[in-house]
């Protein structure tokens, strides 16, 4: 599943990357969210239908003077963390079954799907939201992991799956030394990005039910409280059960 192109540090073809990262510029005058909603509610077979939160992947950067985004550990970790909590906190107040795998817990197969969910993911941002349609959807938002994905469902006992991307490229002090010398003298030059997607998909079927991007102001994940305003944005409008 892995793509022959070369990858740049958030783990996307670098093509893909450098033209979300211009798309993505409409959404960074504030904490604006895209979502695409296929069902109406949440549906089980049980009481009360349970989401499988799968590890989130989540990455921090520090982008250089040069404008390379080198990978942050402990900005990444604090994040995590973070939005782990922040997400319990979300599903106790919505009295939403929620559970959550950690990485440490992830099966091979598991760790496939999560690969193929960032993926699908960033080709349904790309091709759904911004310019690179393709005609075969015919505006239409239809993705799928797959049916085979209904083993994790039963693994679990859970109903959906709860994927979540999420990257943040901080600049250091001189590559923002030099973004105000090149307003200055009439230039552009990127200080960083914020930008991100979550997707909810049925474990019978695979297929992608809700769909939710944010960009920029969505809420800084390595503060706690930013945290919380973040997992608010990023489920804004995700359906339930009620």
């Amino acid at each position: 599943m892995e793509s022959r192109a070369r990858r740049s540090a958030s783990g996307a073809p670098v093509s893909r990357s450098l033209f979300l990262a211009s798309a993505l510029l409409i959404l960074s005058a504030c904490a604006t969210t895209q979502n695409v909603q296929q069902i109406d509610r949440l549906e089980s077979v049980g009481e009360n239908p349970r989401i499988l939160l799968m590890p989130p992947d989540i990455r921090y950067y520090l982008v250089t003077v040069g404008g390379v985004p080198e990978p942050h550990a402990e900005w990444t970790e604090a994040a995590r963390n973070n939005f782990q909590a922040a997400v319990q906190d979300y599903a106790a107040g919505r009295g939403t079954d929620l559970r959550t795998l950690s990485d440490a817990d992830l099966t091979p197969v598991e760790i496939s799907y999560s690969e193929l969910h960032r993926a699908v993911g960033m080709t349904a941002l790309s091709n759904h939201f911004y310019g690179m349609k393709l005609p075969t959807k015919a505006g239409a938002f239809d993705w799928s992991l797959g049916p085979d994905i209904r083993q994790i469902g039963e693994d679990h006992e859970a109903d959906y799956a709860l994927f979540v991307f999420f990257r943040d490229e901080q600049a250091s002090g001189g590559r923002v030394a030099f973004a105000v010398l090149a307003a200055a003298a009439g230039g552009y030059m990127s200080a960083g990005a914020e930008y991100g997607f979550a997707s909810l998909v049925d474990l019978k079927t695979g297929d992608i039910v809700w769909f939710n991007v944010v960009g920029a102001g969505s809420g800084e994940l390595r503060d706690p409280a930013g945290a919380a305003t973040a997992v608010d944005t990023l489920f804004r409008d995700m359906p339930t059960n009620r």
